[in-house]
């Protein structure tokens, strides 16, 4: 009789350990589930790549200032876009919204649009798909796969699984990685700095770029021309983007490969005069599945900053394709 009940009592002990396991085990995944649809419900989406499409054409027709449109959007709408957070969200902001650095997408570009496009995780959703850069890859997966982001980064870090740059494989059922090839150090090789000296001693400088980048559902050309005043308000950067005269010119020759087609040569000559944060031109730009991919022939870029309160008020550089 005691064996009978020492064996019923066993018996019991491991149902509610049973239990117990699979309540934590569902609780993880509610909470996954629910940090997920909290990121989701704060990222743009499209119901159609040509919804996706015609969002970017509008924004590029009307030539809006999109640091502004990102500051609306997250005082009236809580959208909390990696433009804004890079370039002008305030310390106090970050710590209010239990923003870290370690949370925040990398996403090495100066394409203005991309930035507006993403939120601070590096996602936006087009169709059932959610698109995420961070680092050196660019993830689309399932909604509620997230996790499986994590798990990729794991296999890679041990060494189980390699993604060549350029490549892009599967991992599962609803997750795929492309490696992309828009690292810093092409971008820091289309990237000049003039610093400028003012009177009262504040520090300022301006930064002009070249870029070309292909993000898997997203590709663009372009240059910019922005201002940025020294400050320690950011924990991720000690530079924000300040309003003043900026100035862009340019006159330069660029090939576009669409998918399964050979590369066509064009050309674009403009300028762009503004006091903003940024005077910018997007030269081309493409969206969807398989965007074109944008190669720079030659040509130049001239930028000059004006900035009155400094001696002299004015610098300038010119860049080469």
């Amino acid at each position: 009789m005691k064996n009978i009940l020492r064996v019923v009592v066993c018996s019991l002990l491991l149902i509610g350990c049973t239990q117990d396991d699979i309540l934590i085990e569902n609780e993880a995944i509610v909470t996954t589930n629910e940090t997920e649809k909290a990121s989701e419900s704060s990222m743009l989406s499209f119901e159609s790549e040509d919804e996706f499409k015609e969002f970017i054409a509008q924004k590029m027709k009307l030539k809006n200032n999109l640091q502004e449109e990102a500051r609306t959007a997250f005082e009236e709408e809580g959208r909390l876009s990696l433009l804004l957070v890079y370039n002008s969200l305030e310390k106090e902001e970050a710590e209010r919204l239990g923003l870290k650095k370690e949370d925040v997408a990398v996403v090495d570009s100066p394409d203005s649009m991309l930035l507006f496009l993403l939120n601070e995780n590096g996602e936006v959703r087009i169709k059932n798909t959610i698109y995420r850069i961070d680092g050196d890859f660019v993830y689309s997966y399932t909604p509620g796969f997230g996790k499986n982001i994590n798990e990729f980064i794991t296999a890679n870090a041990e060494g189980d699984v390699r993604v060549e740059a350029g490549e892009t494989i599967n991992f599962g059922k609803n997750l795929t990685v492309f490696k992309h090839t828009n690292g810093k150090k092409k971008l820091a090789a289309k990237t000049t700095t003039r610093e400028i000296h003012e009177f009262n001693g504040r520090k300022a400088r301006m930064i002009s770029k070249q870029w070309y980048g292909h993000w898997a559902f997203y590709s663009s050309i372009g240059a910019v021309t922005k201002t940025q005043e020294w400050s320690q308000v950011l924990f991720w950067s000690q530079w924000k983007d300040v309003k003043t005269d900026n100035r862009l010119e340019f006159d330069m020759t660029y090939t576009k490969k669409e998918a399964f087609t050979s590369p066509l040569a064009f050309g674009k000559k403009s300028h762009n005069y503004c006091n903003c944060y940024e005077a910018v031109d997007v030269h081309d730009w493409s969206a969807g599945f398989i965007p074109a991919e944008f190669t720079p022939r030659d040509g130049v870029s001239k930028h000059w900053s004006h900035w009155y309160p400094a001696t002299p008020n004015t610098v300038s550089t010119s860049m080469y394709y």
